[in-house]
């Protein structure tokens, strides 16, 4: 665990110095106190702790224009209550910079764990070291729908794989057979796990992989726009298509009533998360649920754990998600 006299080196800086910025006191130029701070997030530095647990634990979220983090967010947030814990918030924006400026100042307020929700570590191409870091400082830590088999620390979340399959499936069982998928980024797990799920279920019912059916843009409606009119370009274009998310899926289906598709009767879509907004759409959206309250209640039920038995090995927990039958899906045209 690095000193604050390892601080004060990295930063240039006396150990007075280095105290003052830590404590909050204005005796110090506003362009050391920043190179005091960014030693510390560089460092992962944490005051000595005391003995009693502070009450309170971390919620990083990557944004908070997609609802479904806010949802989940907010259930753990009434299960962490249960368990005397105050909760803050931190929006990360999807920026490593913020979310290390966050984990900094959660690890100066003694929190007593962090849960990131869809965090860097879902995306492999990112370097995982900071969190193996944050873990050899004992801090306590919980993914929520993303896992490293890296780090020695619990995941929970839904069945990615499976999503995918279900999905797939029930565009199978409608009688389609050109299936395409409107997908997020493809070094996202979440993403290649639904990947694979698609393919499970084409196997099963002896369809081709169809790999040119299969499109990557950004997690937001607008990327699910762009991922649509790419695959409708296609010589033979899909009768219907699985998403990465339902803000994907609501992209899709306002890129098909902007070339004046019918949806479900020349296209049908299926979206993913079970967000509030896929019953207020027109058509509403069939859509793959994660169970949000179960999820949101085994993550901070682990965090726990680990807090009152921390010898003790949590294993990942994964939630099989549900089919919510809307109505943008229906038989090939």
């Amino acid at each position: 665990m690095a000193t604050l006299r390892e601080v004060a080196q990295r930063a240039g800086v006396s150990v007075a110095t280095a105290s003052r910025v830590l404590n909050g006191l204005d005796a110090v130029r506003p362009e050391t106190r920043e190179r005091v701070r960014e030693a510390m997030r560089e460092l992962l530095y944490a005051p000595p702790r005391p003995a009693r647990v502070t009450g309170a634990i971390g919620l990083l979220v990557p944004e908070l224009a997609n609802p479904v983090f806010p949802a989940l967010a907010q259930a753990m947030e009434t299960r962490a209550k249960r368990f005397g814990f105050a909760s803050i918030l931190c929006n990360t924006d999807g920026s490593p910079g913020t979310e290390a400026g966050y984990v900094q100042m959660l690890l100066e307020h003694q929190v007593d764990g962090m849960i990131f929700i869809s965090s860097e570590v879902a995306d492999l191409e990112v370097d995982d070291r900071h969190y193996r870091r944050l873990l050899e400082l004992g801090a306590k830590l919980v993914f929520v729908n993303g896992a490293s088999a890296t780090l020695d620390a619990p995941a929970v979340g839904v069945d990615e794989r499976a999503a995918g399959a279900v999905a797939t499936q029930h565009l199978i069982d409608l009688g389609h057979s050109r299936i395409g998928f409107v997908a997020g980024p493809g070094h996202f797990l979440p993403t290649q796990e639904k990947a694979r799920g698609r393919l499970d279920a084409l196997e099963r019912a002896g369809l081709k992989p169809q790999p040119q059916l299969v499109c990557n843009d950004v997690f937001s409606v607008d990327g699910g726009r762009r991922a649509l009119a790419r695959l409708l370009k296609q010589d033979q274009p899909p009768t219907g298509v699985i998403c990465s998310s339902d803000l994907m899926a609501i992209g899709a289906l306002k890129e098909a009533r902007a070339r004046k598709l019918r949806v479900p009767g020349d296209l049908s879509i299926v979206g993913f998360d079970g967000i509030e907004a896929t019953n207020w759409t027109e058509p509403p959206l069939t859509t793959v649920a994660q169970p949000i309250p179960e999820i949101a209640d085994m993550a901070v039920e682990a965090l726990w754990t680990l807090l009152e038995e921390p010898d003790r090995h949590i294993p990942n927990f994964l939630f099989r998600p549900t089919l919510r039958t809307g109505a943008s899906t229906g038989p090939p045209g």
